[in-house]
């Protein structure tokens, strides 16, 4: 694919671990509209190969990476991330998409494609990020881990802000009052464009 182009608007969900992006991002948007990341951590209970994600080995990701089929790739907790080039251009020829992405993919992504990128970022607090890690994750060390990456990831708020189209939403509110207010970027967008 050539066309470095994007017909829609591609929403990029930004935040904290824990700090609700996945399940705000189900509530506003339509799932045929996600575009599909592929990664090489373990599948979660209740997830699904192709719906959540492309679940890949390492040399099945390392050949996505040789054959620069990705639009962005990061590592997150050990594990490789990355959007290919051919979903994210497909998703957005007939509508806008959204995908849930750390800042560096965002940059990646916005790079290549510009002002059709639209950051929106999650800021919660540490307290409430701790509390739901724990009621996600049964595995203390990694609600260690992913509560110390909480000060160098609310950071990235600051790196949000210098993009045209941000939208910042505090997500300490009800979930409600967030997808709202997600929902509500959403159309500010859609109206513009």
């Amino acid at each position: 694919m050539e066309r470095k182009t994007l017909k829609h608007p591609f929403f990029v969900i930004i935040g904290p671990s824990g700090s609700g992006k996945t399940k705000v991002a189900e509530a506003v948007f339509n799932s045929k509209y996600k575009v599909i990341s592929h990664t090489t951590r373990s599948i979660r209970k209740g997830e699904l190969n192709g719906v959540d994600y492309y679940f890949e080995t390492r040399e099945q990701f390392e050949h996505l990476l040789k054959t620069e089929a990705l639009a962005e790739h990061d590592t997150y907790h050990g594990n490789q991330y990355g959007v290919g080039i051919a979903e994210l251009i497909q998703k957005t020829t007939n509508h806008y998409a959204y995908d849930v992405l750390t800042i560096k993919g965002f940059q990646a992504i916005e790079k290549q494609f510009g002002n059709m990128v639209i950051p929106i970022f999650l800021e919660v607090s540490k307290k409430n990020v701790l509390s739901r890690l724990q009621k996600r994750e049964d595995n203390e060390e990694n609600i260690l881990q992913r509560g110390a990456l909480y000060d160098q990831e609310t950071q990235n708020k600051n790196k949000v802000i210098t993009y045209q189209n941000n939208y910042i939403i505090n997500a300490n509110q009800s979930f409600e009052k967030v997808v709202k207010e997600v929902k509500q970027a959403v159309m500010n967008v859609l109206n513009v464009s």
